[in-house]
This record gives structure tokens, C-alpha cells and sequence, in this order.
């Protein structure tokens, strides 16, 4: 089924993404959908989500083929799949990591010409804040398998997400003791999670008071229990890269005040480091 799946998604792709004949947009989409969590690195990133993110860009589908596909991720067959049972290693993640991953381009769509229900923007991003709370598997790269990449994925969704107008500093403030949570883990984040999770931060920094912000960052200082741990000093590692960061990214733009609160907190998590 794989191999008829892919030589017909690389067929459009290779042809200016003409749909065959054979084939209506709601049938592709359906079998796309089905095997949006492929294990096969080809199959998942180069073609389902390519052609989906293309799709959507291009106006393939109306507003209701794309509330349709929204509400379809969103349930628990796709962005919550085995988020519970499955272990680390297992490929549930795949289906997670790419069901979040295409939030970004429908919400996009959104925010170029406004198609969703202000409830129903409030909905993804309470699924989101579900998903963030309860994802584990934060591997990036998987040998022979291809990107998993969940929090960053999830990160384009929250940056996307919290550009639309209709998303309130209160929902903002009820994210970030989350992303918080998600960085300061003992697994090392080794691709840029934290560069896509600062910009989805500093969108919503938008929503929010400079009084605010200063609170939630203090709280990514971490404070060792003790020197012989050395998950503390992954944790340690991963505030430290998560501040550098949003400080690196804070050098445009009036930012100052904001600046020497991150220098002061890097300068006090130096206490925390083992050497």
C-alpha cells in the first residue's frame, strides 16, 4: 500500500502537483491522512507533509475541507495517539509529532483570510496545551526513521497559533508554566528546539505585560538538588541554551530592559554549573 501511496504522491509532486484523474482531492486526502505518521522518512515528511503544506498554501482546499482536516488532528487517533501508553521508542510519536506539525499552515491560512469560529481557534489551542502537557517522546532525529522532532513541531504550532488575534494573554500566561516544564528535562535537546520554541515564546510575549514576562522567565532558572546527578546538569544545559537563545534573539528590537533580566539569569545559573 506504501509503494503505490508513494509513487502516486511523488507522480504529483513531480508533475506541478497535478492531481491524476483517477483520483478526487477528498480521496488523496484521506489517504494522506491515514498515513500521516508513516515510519518511512519519505513517505511522511518529503510527500504527506509537503503536498499538505503545498495544498494549503495554494488554496486546494476551501474553508470547510480545512476545518474538516483541522478537527480531524486534533482528536485523539492523531495529535493524542497512544500519547499515554506508547513508550519512547515506539513510532506513535510519528503520527503526534506530524498531526501537530500541520496546525502551522492551516492556521496560517487563518490568518490571511480568516475562516474559523473565534471558539474554534480557542479549541486548538487548548488541544495544544494538551498535547504540550502530555508529550514525552522528545526525541529529534530517529536513525532510519527520520524526524520525530515533537516540541518542535509543536513549537511552529504555538507560534502560529498564538499570532491569531483571537488568542488572550490569559491563555498565553496558561502556556507558558508548560514550555517551561517541557525544557527543563533531563534528555539534552540537540536541534534548535529551543531556537523554534523562542520564536513561538516571543510571539506571545506580544499578549502579554513586561511584568509578565520578567515573572516567567525567572522561573527558568534551575536549582540543582544536588552536585552528583548528572541529569541536573542536562537540565542545567538546557535553561542555559533556552536563555542564550531568547537573549541572542533579543538583540533586535527595543528589548533592553528584557536583555539584563537574561543576562542576570545566565549570570546565576553559572552557580548551578559543576565546574
Amino acid at each position: 500500500m506504501d509503494t503505490r501511496l508513494i509513487d502516486t504522491l511523488q507522480q504529483i509532486k513531480d508533475q506541478d502537483y497535478e492531481i491524476p484523474d483517477r483520483l478526487n482531492l477528498q480521496e488523496l486526502t484521506t489517504m494522506m491522512l491515514q498515513r500521516i505518521g508513516a515510519v518511512d522518512p519519505i513517505l511522511r515528511d518529503d510527500l504527506i507533509h509537503h503536498l499538505f503544506s503545498y495544498f494549503i498554501e495554494n488554496n486546494y482546499y476551501n474553508n470547510d475541507q480545512l476545518k474538516n482536516i483541522l478537527q480531524s488532528i486534533l482528536n485523539k487517533n492523531y495529535l493524542f495517539y497512544m500519547i499515554s501508553s506508547a513508550k519512547k521508542e515506539e513510532d506513535a510519536v510519528f503520527k503526534r509529532s506530524f498531526s501537530v506539525l500541520l496546525i502551522s499552515p492551516i492556521l496560517r491560512k487563518h490568518q490571511e483570510a480568516p475562516f474559523l469560529k473565534e471558539e474554534e481557534v480557542h479549541r486548538v489551542w487548548e488541544n495544544l496545551k494538551k498535547y504540550m502537557q502530555q508529550e514525552a517522546d522528545h526525541r529529534a532525529y530517529v536513525e532510519g526513521k527520520g524526524w520525530a522532532h515533537a516540541m518542535a513541531h509543536a513549537a511552529d504550532a504555538l507560534n502560529w497559533t498564538a499570532s491569531c488575534e483571537e488568542i488572550t494573554s490569559e491563555e498565553v500566561m496558561s502556556m507558558l508554566p508548560i514550555i517551561r516544564t517541557q525544557f527543563l528535562i533531563d534528555q539534552p535537546y540537540l536541534f534548535d528546539e529551543e531556537e523554534r520554541m523562542v520564536t513561538a515564546v516571543l510571539t506571545m510575549f506580544n499578549k502579554i505585560s513586561q511584568k509578565d514576562r520578567i515573572k516567567w522567565l525567572e522561573t527558568l532558572i534551575y536549582e540543582r538538588e544536588g552536585w552528583s546527578n548528572p541529569k541536573e546538569e542536562i537540565i542545567i544545559n538546557n535553561s542555559k541554551h533556552f536563555l542564550r537563545a531568547l537573549y541572542f534573539r533579543m538583540l533586535d528590537g527595543d528589548h533592553r530592559e528584557l536583555r539584563q533580566v537574561l543576562e542576570n539569569l545566565l549570570r546565576e545559573l553559572r552557580k548551578q554549573e559543576a565546574y
